[in-house]
């Protein structure tokens, strides 16, 4: 990396600390060598905290952070995506791979470049996942008047587009001095490797700022190592979990995706298997629990089995291990209808560790599952008959139930469980499927069958559409491999460039496009909440200007050559089957667009409340029954956990 500027003595410092060296860089190049020379640490292991960078310039950051990426940023990888959301996704799905160990950094023009960062720093934040957002802000000096693409507020006059990220950040800064940007980079990268307060950090940097030079001091550039810890347990609080599990008949364990950072799914198996202890799993904990192992569930919730639904309507105490507990997984607050359930909890962070007035072990996963099971041990805890018997029962009538609906039927359309099955069967072993919105995501929770190392990149804590295929580059920008997509043709079609960006990095990857002809999952929950569907289907419009005409031809397979992907187009089990051996086989992007039923959900699921309330007044008397069943179903088996 070379050096920019000039070095020289910083006046008043002799004495103090001996001569203080320093160089002059404009902000711009000062944030890029920094960000350059830190690294992270757990278990002796260092890597690059920052693993690599995305941008897309425009008037407010190409001479500032621009030119101090061309400068200075030739030791990582710089990608350009083609819409800013997409390079924070790509980020966060670089991130979660690496077990948010190491995250890229995005920056984005002033106004709807800004803007359009703004859902994926949503997204990370919502799941705690770190990205580094260098924003681009109006100028400090206000010499040039309003300049284009400036917010005026009445009478605020530093509010900006950025100021917008401060509610979605889990640390935000606005740079318009120079000389700022060294304590709010050092609180960045805290936070950034913070297990217990990490999401988005965003660093607003005025766009004239960014081109000002001043004096820093060359150890701020030195190679930093920020060490992420694994917080340990204070035994005071390890002992009074224990007492809970020592009385419990029916325990039951939730793992999260606090367990896949921790890297402790080992520590979950062990423990699970000794203590003979079910575990079922949230979306994001989805495929940290071994699928071969007897004690594996699978998947809780909303978008959850019946074994691990009425196993968790059972149980009598509740172990959720690195968890957010969100609506979804807990079938807003209506699953666990056990009168005498109790709640214990392992994570960091002490705003989810106390959810559902959880007893509480504040620690790392990996550590906390080690030392609970210590004690269960020393204390003679051991595995109850009674309770495994009702495991193995409940799992055998799920498969009994569910196993038959994933055979396609001769001369029937396949469903869209029937073709994820397929897909499943053929990904190889040490794969990894990726979903995020729609359908797909609670199918995959439900189906997917996670043995031989078949893992699930599910972003379900914001579930935001767009995010399936950048997070799957940042997957394999981050070194896996084997990964496949997939992805809705409503989703696809509201970003498709991203392909490009795959096909110029000469990436491998394989996209499935389930085409079931719109936003049918909406459809489906519209339908069950005020008995119709409206405006959710990819149809023309009929005679009388509704979208109740027939289906719109969407060639997506086209879509996707254009874009230098190799496609094919399947509506066969049998074609879909071959389809998937030579995407496997040929090198590159390849994007498989399947036709699917569309009105065809997957199989239900019991004890399973999603809090969607159908409008309280209706002219359509469907709509009130409807309410009043609602209502029925709140008042009995919502509650608050006191």
């Amino acid at each position: 990396m070379k050096q920019a500027g000039t070095a020289g003595a910083t006046a008043g410092q002799e004495g103090i600390r001996g001569m203080v060296t320093t160089v002059r860089l404009t902000t711009g190049q000062a944030v890029v060598r920094f960000l350059m020379n830190q690294w992270s640490e757990r278990d002796g292991r260092e890597q690059r905290l920052i693993g690599g960078a995305c941008g897309i310039f425009g008037h407010g950051n190409l001479s500032g952070l621009g030119q101090g990426f061309a400068q200075e940023g030739g030791q990582v990888p710089f990608y350009q995506p083609f819409h800013e959301q997409s390079m924070v996704h790509m980020a966060v799905g670089y991130a979660r791979a690496r077990r948010r160990l190491a995250t890229m950094v995005c920056t984005a023009s002033i106004g709807p470049g800004t803007a359009n960062m703004y859902t994926g720093a949503a997204g990370a934040t919502v799941q705690r996942v770190p990205v580094l957002l260098l924003t681009s802000d109006h100028y400090a000096s206000r010499r040039q008047g309003v300049v284009l693409q400036q917010l005026e507020h009445a009478t605020n006059f530093d509010l900006s587009v950025a100021d917008g990220f401060r509610a979605v950040s889990a640390f935000y800064d606005k740079i318009s001095r120079p000389e700022q940007i060294i304590p709010s980079l050092l609180e960045a990268m805290r936070v950034l490797t913070s297990p217990a307060d990490t999401g988005a950090v965003t660093i607003s940097i005025c766009q004239d700022t960014q081109t000002e030079a001043t004096d820093y001091p060359e150890e701020f550039f030195a190679k930093r190592v920020w060490h992420v810890e694994r917080r340990p347990p204070e035994q005071a609080q390890v002992d009074r979990v224990l007492a809970l599990l020592r009385k419990a008949s029916r325990p039951l364990l939730i793992s999260g995706g606090g367990v896949y950072y921790s890297e402790a799914e080992a520590e979950l198996r062990a423990f699970a298997e000794e203590f003979g202890i079910p575990v079922v799993e949230t979306v994001a904990g989805r495929s940290t629990m071994p699928a071969e192992s007897p004690l594996a569930v699978g998947a809780l919730g909303v978008a959850g089995n019946v074994a691990a639904n009425e196993l968790a309507s059972q149980a009598d105490l509740v172990l959720a291990v690195g968890t957010r507990l969100t609506d979804v997984t807990t079938c807003s607050q209506t699953l666990f209808q056990n009168p005498a359930a109790k709640f214990a909890s392992i994570n960091l962070a002490g705003r989810d560790a106390i959810k559902m007035s959880a007893e509480y072990i504040l620690a790392d996963a990996r550590v906390g599952l080690v030392a609970l099971a210590r004690a269960a041990r020393a204390a003679g805890v051991a595995p109850i008959v009674a309770w495994n018997k009702e495991r193995e029962r409940a799992a055998q009538e799920w498969a009994a139930k569910v196993e038959p609906t994933l055979v396609p039927q001769s001369g029937a359309q396949m469903t869209q469980a029937q073709a994820l099955k397929i897909v499943n069967d053929a990904a190889r072993g040490d794969s990894y499927v990726v979903s995020a919105a729609g359908s797909l995501p609670g199918d995959i929770n439900k189906l997917w069958d996670s043995r031989n190392a078949k893992r699930c990149h599910l972003e379900f804590g914001f579930s935001c559409m767009t995010y399936e295929i950048p997070s799957a580059l940042g997957l394999c920008l981050a070194g896996e491999q084997n990964v496949y997509v997939c992805i809705g043709d409503g989703t696809y079609l509201m970003n498709p460039s991203d392909l490009l960006v795959a096909v110029r990095e000469n990436i491998k990857l394989t996209i499935c496009i389930f085409d079931n002809k719109g936003y049918q999952i909406i459809r489906d929950l519209q339908r069950l909440t005020t008995g119709a569907g409206f405006s959710t289907e990819f149809r023309g419009r009929d005679n009388e200007g509704q979208l109740n005409g027939p289906y719109m031809s969407i060639d997506l397979a086209a879509n996707a050559k254009s874009l230098g992907a190799k496609e094919q187009r399947v509506s066969t089990p049998e074609a879909l089957t071959v389809a998937l051996q030579a995407a496997d086989a040929a090198p590159g992007v390849n994007v498989i667009v399947i036709e699917v039923a569309p009105h065809a959900m997957s199989v239900g699921t019991k004890h399973t409340f999603w809090d969607i309330a159908p409008p309280s007044v209706a002219q359509n008397a469907e709509i009130g029954e409807l309410r009043r069943g609602y209502e029925r179903r709140r008042a009995e088996t919502q509650r608050h956990f006191l």
